[in-house]
């Protein structure tokens, strides 16, 4: 179970690779605020989300891989979590950013594999919601470039 999605930036990579990997940039069009961390291989980046129905909600990721205007790797915890619920304990998804070039720009891809390894309970909400949150997150980065 994953989520693959691709889109195409009007937009030369190294432009695209500043915009996932310089956490200034990323903010912005992922509507987040970071709170402590930078993105670098096995970093943790804290973030808060700013997006009107999300404000406040509160999550990190954890840099697996950074491979300049090529691929970026992170892994976290999917899934909004409710006063109460504590996500820690379960295994993370990971999202990968692959990037390549394409006449009319750039060719982004991301991937969020791992959605089997979550609880039951938890697995097919947590995939829908991200499958949209890709579609639209997406979009909102070439809006950004």
């Amino acid at each position: 179970m994953k989520i693959d999605r691709s889109i195409v930036a009007p937009a030369p990579r190294s432009r695209v690779w500043r915009a996932l990997t310089d956490i200034r940039e990323f903010a912005q069009w992922f509507s987040v605020e970071c709170t402590a961390g930078q993105f670098a291989p096995g970093e943790r980046v804290d973030m808060v989300c700013t997006t009107p129905g999300y404000e406040g909600v509160k999550f990190y990721v954890i840099v697996d891989e950074m491979t300049p205007e090529r691929r970026f790797a992170w892994r976290w915890h999917p899934g909004v979590e409710k006063p109460g619920e504590d996500f820690s304990s379960e295994a993370m998804t990971q999202v990968v950013f692959e990037l390549e070039d394409e006449a009319s720009g750039a060719l982004i891809r991301v991937v969020e594999s791992g959605f089997d390894l979550l609880p039951p309970e938890r697995r097919e909400k947590a995939h829908k919601e991200n499958d949209g949150g890709w579609e639209f997150m997406l979009s909102a980065l070439v809006q950004y470039l």
